[in-house]
């Protein structure tokens, strides 16, 4: 295990990109002044108030989507030792209690897959309300963290999760089972079109599958947000 750590960066994930390849390295920093999640959304990155990590991997032949949906997994896992109530929503978001507290971005390059890690420790819920979804913390929800355990655990997980993607045995309904989104009403937000849907389940690519007034529809993470509705 070899992690590199840092005061501060841009961002742990362009870190990877500029480095020598080096697989299984990892890099934390105690903040990032570009950070960002999925879809090109900004990511709260304040000093020390957040798990800021990204892990370097050689390429895989799976799809990103699916990917995603496999080191979100894996994340959630690192939680879940924490506190049982923590939960996915497709692809890559960990939440728990209806807030967001986690979130995963898998990025490839032709020589190399990035994959980062955003978790919110000891952030208040008021420092988090001009987020786009409601978000919370560890230290918001009172859970208890040793942040060096934390640090190693994920890494293993990821790097676990890595090889399960590698060997082509990820079980995507292990996904399934810890995402309440699955076999629920959502709402589906595709570029300019909103519109709701039923998520029917998660395929063996990462897509959500959802029945929608048109049929039967496949999304992909770089694609869509799919909410729940209320």
């Amino acid at each position: 295990m070899k992690i590199l750590y840092f005061e501060e960066l841009p961002s742990t994930n362009d870190y990877l990109k500029s480095v020598p390849f080096e697989p299984f390295l990892g890099v934390v920093a105690l903040s990032q002044t570009a950070g960002r999640g999925r879809r090109g959304k900004s990511w709260l990155s304040e000093r020390g108030k957040g798990l800021y990590f990204s892990l370097l991997f050689p390429p895989l032949k799976e799809n990103l989507t699916l990917a995603g949906l496999a080191f979100g997994y894996a994340t959630y896992l690192t939680l879940k030792e924490l506190s049982p109530d923590f939960y996915l929503k497709w692809p890559n978001d960990v939440y728990i209690n209806g807030k967001k507290v986690a979130g995963v971005l898998p990025e490839i390059l032709k020589d190399r897959l990035i994959v980062g890690v955003g978790i919110n420790l000891l952030y208040t819920e008021e420092e988090l309300s001009s987020l786009s979804v409601p978000a919370t913390s560890l230290k918001a929800q009172g859970i208890e963290f040793n942040y060096g355990l934390l640090v190693s655990n994920l890494y293993n997980q990821l790097v676990e999760h890595y090889h399960l993607l590698d060997r082509g045995s990820f079980k995507v309904d292990e996904f399934e089972k810890a995402c309440p989104l699955v076999g629920s009403s959502v709402k589906v937000i595709e570029g300019e079109k909103v519109y709701n849907a039923f998520a029917l389940g998660v395929d063996r690519e990462g897509a959500l599958i959802v029945e929608t007034s048109e049929g039967i529809k496949r999304l992909f993470s770089a694609e869509v947000s799919v909410r729940e509705v209320r």
